[in-house]
């Protein structure tokens, strides 16, 4: 068993979750001070009864009207006190030992507002899918390749209003503001957290909707699109995506979905993962496309 660490708050958020939810705890439950399960209005009498099971074991768990994912987490962080704050899905498992490793590095880089590491996928697909190793203010405006499963320090969290977008980009919307501050964060070469790949759930869902998505948060990072151009000077992104993003953003008869694909992909090739990596991403992109035609 590892030891509890008391710098951390893990904020579990829950939605008719009684598959996962088990084994998420499990993976959390001893790695942090605080843990609070948040039910954002569960109806499903599996996931109401495991929750009741775990308030009788001391597990603390807060019950709210369903709100969505973003009111849910900040619902989250105010039931906690720990000074760093980690996201954490009821459907993934914790790597252990990495909130430690998170924690430590935050202490080493007091300038540093969020650290993260790399997730490793399961389910549908099963390999390690590396993050970008900075919070990037030109990259951002992209792309986002940070996880959302990452440990952020309390202060900064609350400073840019934590969790506010609903619809599957508010993880996003979180990088953009921190970056928008001129926030800087660190990146821990490690796996985190495995991320359970299914053919539904929140992700899914949202792509459909992705091009008001991201109006809304260029809309919202007005200042970020805005200094795209000093910004891209200042960026410590591989030169290859410099010059190559600008032109994706620029090319006719693609759809901002397919864009933000071959983004991705040029990243993942460019920056963090490879060629085997990408070539992995882009058959599973190719074969969920053709599932959907």
């Amino acid at each position: 068993m590892a030891d509890r660490d008391d710098r951390v708050a893990v904020v579990l958020t829950c939605y008719n979750a009684g598959e996962t939810l088990l084994d998420a705890v499990s993976s959390a439950r001893d790695e942090s001070g605080e843990l609070v399960i948040v039910d954002d209005g569960s109806t499903e009498p599996r996931t109401l009864a495991l929750l009741r099971d775990l308030e009788r074991e001391g597990i603390d768990v807060v019950h709210r009207p369903n709100g969505g994912l973003s009111a849910a987490l900040m619902t989250g962080v105010h039931a906690t006190s720990n000074p760093y704050v980690f996201r954490f899905d009821s459907d993934d498992l914790l790597e252990p030992g990495a909130l430690a490793k998170l924690a430590d590095a935050l202490d080493a880089h007091p300038n540093a507002v969020a650290a993260w590491g790399d997730l490793e996928t399961f389910g549908l697909t099963s390999f390690r899918v590396p993050s970008v190793p900075t919070l990037d203010p030109w990259f951002v405006t992209y792309a986002s390749l940070l996880p959302a499963s990452s440990l952020f320090r309390r202060t900064a969290l609350l400073e840019v209003g934590g969790w506010q977008l609903r619809g599957g980009y508010e993880d996003w919307d979180v990088w953009m503001a921190l970056a928008e501050r001129g926030h800087e964060g660190v990146y821990v070469p490690r796996v985190v957290y495995r991320y359970r790949r299914g053919r539904s759930g929140l992700l899914a869902d949202s792509i459909a909707r992705y091009p008001e998505h991201y109006e809304e948060l260029q809309a919202r990072h007005r200042r970020l699109f805005v200094d795209r151009a000093p910004n891209r000077r200042r960026s410590r992104a591989p030169r290859s995506l410099k010059v190559l993003l600008p032109l994706v953003d620029r090319l006719p008869g693609l759809s901002a979905l397919t864009k933000l694909w071959v983004v991705q992909l040029l990243t993942h090739l460019f920056w963090n993962g490879g060629i085997r990596l990408t070539s992995r991403i882009a058959v599973q992109a190719l074969t969920a496309r053709a599932r959907r035609l």
